[in-house]
């Protein structure tokens, strides 16, 4: 697990993908792969769309961006919760190759945000669906240039794809600025112990775990979409969080990281 990913699991636990809800339109969708008996992740197929609930690893990005390389494929549903930023820009990567559209089927967040809801040629959320930001790899090489401290290879390598993936979309990189601005990250580490593994892992404090940004925040980023249906509630929001604490998440304004 990547630093990143280790932050993310620290801060917020998420849905697991069998709690995730899906649409009542949407159609059967048929098993390609799955994890063990609880499942990290889940890809299927529905119609010319692949679908993926669950967290990125490395083997849920590569199998990913394995699907989403058929050329029959024309589009990706999403319902993640995030996980490792490197392994979603493996996918987010042939998003962006390929120009497939992205849709948001419950929730994206942190690493789904950040790489893979970006990269979508076209972008659309579904009914009570949303799209959630913490922190991402350019902000916490920042971070660590600021103590002048080395950056680890991981964190640089996902910096330079994350940037490199913002300018081919056109959008603006600067929402991760904010993200982190907006959920109170702080160049202060703190050692956090993750579920399944002995040894504490560096993190970064922040004052909360998730910021949702305003529709008015995305468009003025270069990330505008479609929704269908209604926006979430704070209830649809909190129902995803292990444990539902209101404090771990910021509901974004419409003039957010607006200068003057």
């Amino acid at each position: 697990m990547s630093l990143i990913a280790a932050v993310t699991s620290a801060l917020i636990a998420v849905a697991s993908p069998q709690a995730a809800t899906a649409s009542p339109a949407s159609p059967a969708t048929t098993e390609m792969s799955a994890g063990p008996a609880r499942p990290q992740w889940l890809l299927s197929r529905e119609g010319p769309r692949v679908v993926f609930r669950g967290a990125f690893s490395p083997a849920s990005g590569a199998a990913l961006a394995l699907a989403l390389s058929d050329e029959s494929v024309e589009g990706l549903v999403i319902d993640s919760g995030g996980g490792d930023e490197n392994a979603a820009l493996d996918a987010a990567e042939v998003i962006l190759a390929r120009r497939l559209p992205v849709t948001v089927r419950g929730q994206c967040t942190s690493a789904c945000a950040n790489a893979i809801f970006a990269a979508g040629a076209t972008r659309t959320i579904e009914r009570a669906g949303f799209v959630s930001f913490h922190h991402s790899s350019p902000v916490i090489e920042a971070n660590y240039q600021t103590l002048n401290e080395a950056v680890p290879d991981e964190i640089a390598r996902g910096a330079r794809r994350l940037r490199a993936l913002y300018a081919a979309r056109g959008a603006d990189p600067g929402i991760l600025a904010c993200a982190a601005a907006q959920i109170g990250l702080s160049d202060i580490q703190t050692q956090v112990t993750i579920p399944g593994e002995t040894t504490p892992r560096a993190a970064w404090l922040s004052r909360h775990s998730l910021w949702l940004p305003h529709e008015a925040t995305l468009r003025r980023y270069g990330l505008g979409f479609t929704r269908w249906g209604r926006p979430p509630s704070r209830r649809d929001v909190l129902a995803r969080l292990r444990p539902p604490n209101p404090r771990a998440v910021v509901f974004g304004a419409a003039g957010d990281c607006v200068s003057g």
